[in-house]
């Protein structure tokens, strides 16, 4: 970074001097070097942040050359230009000043008794010394993040050190600036511009500034730097220094890439530690659903392990995730991959389970997630199932709101008394996902003791035979109701479900009365079956239902 050239400007070697053009205070130029120049074609050689010494020794009568010399120094980033004046140039012309000016190019005149040496050696011990400061700043802020690190002390000692070096307050956010971090909780509800922020962050900026305000004083601007934390191609948080108390000076970005190293490693610490944890978590959870274990004992004890209590009766639910594919296929972004839609459904199951249950307990298996469901002893099973359904039902909604239009598909296994019936609990969700998807179509929440007897006309494989079990003059309904949204299929199957009550058909329909008279009578004369007749009616049913099923 350099010294700047305000404070070097400030050291008794200058004292002689005087500035002629451009400004140096109040403006950050870093000196990175000092040389001294003769040669007309010096700009091809500097890097920027040089301090160039000369006398125009060799062009002291062509000012066209020195004009272009000041032209290319401002150009490639030099700090200033001294210029000597002597036998050779008595004095700067103006036309160097005025172009200085107009560049905002400092020009330093030095008077002709003063040596190089006396300016150069100052500023190259000061440059050295600012360097070997840094270096040894550098050295004591590794040192404590890694003590931190090695310690483990976790993150938020991460963020206590770095405000303890930087005299500002540091919050410390997660990949979506919600603050996770922070020492001061008055500094959680401060506001930012979140949109600008991940504009810059798109444009690669290693660090930003951005302006915040605070929640008890809006009228009021704070300057805020801010780090990405990307691990394995991922920003996973950000670090924010805000200028509340000291300037942040070059030091304090110093201690933020330390403590920005610090931060990475502990995050990746935690990713490996958690990708450990799923691992068994997921082994164990494999184990109880498909019944591999040698006693109830040991599925205890290893359950214990991570928390869980299975003595209890336990309800297995899937959420079967599909028709995700075309969702991804519009986005531009090519890493919201399949994995990373789970992710979020499962942190909004994690979110949403905290207002109707305790303790329930799941894992991310494909394109299924499985919970296991813990049931209150004191709750009747009616009420415990009415409330999975809501609570499943709420997860598909926010899902189509937050993420998109993915079908999720609820399978509601029976009630496992102890974890040796889990296994049954579990194929049940398997069938109930499995017909729910035949019955009633993708995003269906069915539980399996509500099948009935789709249980029984869903185990046949053969489409074929089992369409002669349908009723001759019902195929002849379903093919005459094809071109008319099967609305006669549809009121005949609401017929039946409400007890052969035309009034309470019509209710549930949204028809009038009449509507639902007429569309029976067309039944009765397409189909010349008897509606009254229960036996018959019973037989009609059976046939619907396997309509829904090979249809």
């Amino acid at each position: 970074m350099g010294v700047l050239l305000e404070n070097l400007y400030k050291m008794p070697c200058f004292q002689n001097t005087r500035v002629v053009a451009g400004r140096i205070h109040n403006k950050e130029i870093y000196v990175e070097g000092i040389t001294i120049i003769e040669a007309p074609d010096i700009a091809n050689w500097i890097r920027g942040g040089e301090l160039l010494l000369t006398s125009f020794y060799s062009i002291d009568k062509d000012l066209e050359i020195q004009k272009e010399i000041v032209s290319k120094l401002s150009q490639k980033g030099a700090a200033a230009l001294i210029i000597k004046t002597s036998r050779f140039l008595s004095e700067i012309p103006k036309e160097i000043i005025e172009l200085g000016n107009q560049l905002d190019f400092p020009i330093i005149e030095m008077p002709g008794h003063v040596k190089y040496i006396d300016i150069m050696y100052p500023v190259m011990a000061e440059i050295f010394n600012d360097q070997v400061n840094r270096l040894n700043y550098y050295k004591a802020c590794h040192e404590r993040f890694t003590d931190i690190t090695l310690r483990m002390k976790g993150i938020p000692s991460i963020a206590q050190t770095l405000e303890e070096l930087v005299k500002n307050p540091v919050i410390i956010f997660d990949n979506k600036f919600n603050p996770i971090v922070c020492n001061d909780e008055k500094y959680k509800d401060i506001e930012i511009q979140v949109d600008n922020l991940k504009q810059l962050v798109r444009d690669n900026y290693p660090i930003y500034h951005t302006e915040v305000k605070m929640a008890n004083n809006t009228d009021s601007k704070y300057l805020m730097i801010t780090e990405p934390i990307e691990v394995l191609d991922q920003i996973k948080a950000y670090i924010g220094i805000i200028e509340l108390n000291d300037k942040i000076e070059d030091m304090c970005f110093i201690a933020l890439e330390s403590a920005a190293t610090a931060l990475r490693f502990e995050m990746l610490k935690e990713i490996a530690i958690t990708e450990v944890e799923l691992k068994y978590k997921g082994d164990l959870m494999d184990d109880i659903l498909n019944g591999r274990f040698d006693s109830i004992d040991n599925i205890y004890s290893r359950s214990a392990i991570f928390g869980w209590n299975l003595e209890r009766q336990f309800i297995v639910i899937l959420l079967y995730i599909s028709q995700y594919e075309e969702y991804i296929d519009n986005e531009n972004d090519i890493t919201k991959g399949p994995h990373l839609i789970r992710e979020k459904i499962m942190k909004i199951v994690d979110r949403v389970s905290y207002y109707y249950t305790k303790d329930q307990i799941f894992y991310n298996r494909g394109d299924s997630i499985a919970i296991l469901w813990p049931k209150n002893e004191s709750e009747d099973l009616n009420l415990t199932y009415k409330r999975i359904k809501r609570f499943t039902q709420e997860i598909q909604e926010i899902v189509n709101v937050d993420i998109g239009q993915i079908s999720i598909t609820v399978g509601i296994g029976g009630l496992a008394e102890d974890p040796m019936e889990i296994q049954r609990s579990y194929g049940e969700a398997l069938d109930a996902i499995e017909y729910g998807r035949k019955i009633q179509g993708e995003g269906s929440v069915i539980a399996y003791d509500e099948l009935g007897i789709y249980k029984l006309l869903c185990s046949f494989d053969n489409k074929d035979k089992l369409k002669e079990f349908v009723h001759p003059n019902l195929l002849r309904l379903y093919e005459y109701d094809k071109d008319k949204n099967n609305e006669l299929i549809s009121t005949l199957e609401v017929y039946l479900k409400c007890n052969l009550n035309a009034v309470k058909t019509a209710e549930e329909l949204f028809v009038h009365y009449k509507t639902v008279l007429y569309r029976l009578n067309r039944i009765k004369e397409i189909t010349n079956l008897d509606l009254e007749d229960r036996n018959k009616m019973l037989e009609i049913e059976v046939g619907l239902k396997i309509l829904r099923i090979i249809n």
